[in-house]
Parts: C-alpha cells; structure tokens; sequence
C-alpha cells in the first residue's frame, strides 16, 4: 500500500509563497520549503516537476495577488490610473519580496517583458480618462511609470523611507501634472 499523501499540491505552493514572500525569492529550494512544510522534499517532486515549475506557481500567485489590489484600488481612486500607481508604489511597501521577484528581474530573458496588452489597456485608460489619443496616453505613461517604478523600487529596497499613503499619492499625482504639463496636455479640473 503506498503511503498516505501527506501535502497536497497546494499545501506545497502555499509553503513556497510564503516563504518568497518573507525571505525572497532566492531562498527558494527544496529544502528550505520542506522546513517550511515541517516534512521532506519528496513532495516537491512528486507533485511539481521540478523547482523551476514551482518558481513559476509561485510568480503566477504573486502576479494575481498584486493584480487583484491594482484592480480593488482603481475602484477607489480619484483616477484608475493613479489607483494603478498608488497600488503598484504599495504592493512594493507591503510586499516587498514579492515586488521584488515580478518587477526587479530579468523580463527580456524571461519573455515577460512583451506584455503590449497590458500596456494597450493602461494607455485606453489614460486616454478614456484625460481624453487624448493613445498615442498621447503612451507618452503619458512612459514618462510617468519610470518615476512610479522608481519610487517603488526605492521604498522595496528601504532606499527611502516609507511614507504616507497621502504623500505617495501626492507624489504620483505631481509627476503626472508634470509629464502632462511637459507634453502640454490638459487635465480635467478636480472634483473637491
């Protein structure tokens, strides 16, 4: 009679999550979540083929975590497009490990960095929201999303002190004026 299973598949990815999630992404190995598990890393193997799939399990839970808060803050904010900023700026404070393994690797060599649906949607959404062409929106975003990528980054790293939800707000929303202003575009007047 083979032995009972003891983990199930997801049991195993939980353990990798969160072990990503406290001590990054290169602490991920077998052994080190069989710790996490409080077993052996005979089901690692069994139930994934290897460390690289359940890497890849691990990346895509973390990618449909941060997606989620993105979508529930564009709900919420003033704009869609800052409520995009504000959740990746505290996705990178709150998460910092898991910021760290989707948006401080080596995209190219991965393949993920032709991702031009996502950035097709970002661009509708600025242009539905400030009324100009894509084209335009694109523009918008490549100069705003570097200083946004920027700031998360630093906050990641501790480079920077946490700030306010108030201030990083303030901040996304001066960058965008900005860039705005620069390519001369003009923004909706403000609601009180």
């Amino acid at each position: 009679m083979p032995p009972a299973v003891r983990f199930s598949r997801d049991a195993v990815l939980n353990a990798a999550y969160q072990l990503v999630r406290r001590e990054g992404v290169t602490a991920l190995n077998a052994r080190a979540v069989a710790r996490e598990l409080q077993g052996s890393t005979q089901p690692i193997f069994r139930l994934f083929s290897g460390m690289e799939e359940l890497k890849q399990e691990v990346l895509k839970q973390a990618e449909a975590v941060c997606r989620d808060a993105m979508l529930r803050r564009m709900e919420t904010s003033a704009t869609r497009y800052l409520g995009m900023g504000m959740s990746y700026v505290l996705f990178a404070r709150d998460e910092p490990e898991l910021f760290k393994l989707l948006y401080m690797r080596d995209r190219v060599s991965d393949g993920s960095c032709n991702e031009t649906d996502a950035y097709e949607w970002v661009f509708g959404i600025i242009a539905e929201e400030i009324g100009v062409d894509r084209m335009t929106a694109a523009r918008l975003y490549n100069r705003t999303w570097v200083y946004t990528h920027g700031l998360a980054v630093a906050i990641s790293t501790k480079y920077i002190p946490c700030m306010t939800e108030e201030a990083l707000e303030a901040l996304l929303s001066e960058s965008f004026e900005a860039a705005a202003a620069q390519l001369r575009v003009a923004l909706p007047e403000k609601t009180a």
